[in-house]
């Protein structure tokens, strides 16, 4: 499996005016045209104003299909210009559906594993000003997916994502972001997935606390 870059997208946390309220976020990046390096937390031309829920090496790069624009643009009759949905990389050639947890890829000189689906924030909202929209991410499962970086490296616009190992499982991101949000009580898979290689500690936290609920 191979994917082409077709934006890559940086940006430093800043303060900016969102839904009348003033919001220091690192949400809005701009496309670059410059090799930039990928460390074991991120890229270090790039940031997040919230680490607790943002960035970190579990949420080291953030991609977010291509394929999903046209949808938007339909659903909301407007021009969504990338990188609209704060990704690091805009990725043409995978979706959500297309990778499971754990798949390890090139890019460029690093090396990336899928670590977790995307989960909406209220930010998207605040930056579009539509209120419904991280309802319409649970719905469609259109997230984007985290990956953690097992090998730091150069990564340059230019630069393919190759799938170079498969998980030993097959659960994709999607399926883990429809558990999350939207099968939210089925027992039965909340089970198997946090014993998923590769699943995001923090994941598999939400989803054992669930558990315990659940009873």
């Amino acid at each position: 499996m191979e994917a082409t870059i077709v934006s890559l997208n940086m940006g430093k946390p800043d303060t900016y005016v969102l839904a009348d309220r003033e919001v220091q976020t690192g949400f809005l990046k701009q496309s670059v045209n410059q090799p930039c390096y990928l460390s074991k937390t991120g890229f270090v031309e790039d940031g997040q104003a919230d680490l607790k829920n943002h960035g970190g090496a579990e949420k080291a790069v953030l991609l977010y299909p291509y394929h999903h624009y046209s949808f938007w643009q339909e659903r909301y009759h407007r021009t969504f210009d990338i990188p609209a949905f704060g990704e690091n990389i805009t990725i043409q050639g995978i979706t959500e559906q297309d990778v499971c947890i754990g798949d390890v890829f090139q890019l460029g000189e690093a090396v990336i594993q899928v670590s977790q689906p995307r989960q909406p924030c209220y930010k998207i909202s605040a930056v579009h000003q539509i209120k419904d929209m991280p309802q319409t991410v649970i719905e469609t499962g259109y997230s984007g997916l985290y990956f953690r970086v097992l090998q730091e490296g150069i990564v340059t616009p230019t630069d393919r994502l190759i799938r170079i190992e498969r998980s030993n499982h097959q659960v994709t991101s999607y399926e883990v972001f429809d558990c999350l949000f939207r099968d939210r009580k089925n027992k039965e898979r909340m089970q198997q997935y946090v014993r998923l290689e590769g699943l995001a500690p923090n994941v598999v936290a939400s989803f054992n606390k669930r558990l315990q609920k659940l009873g």
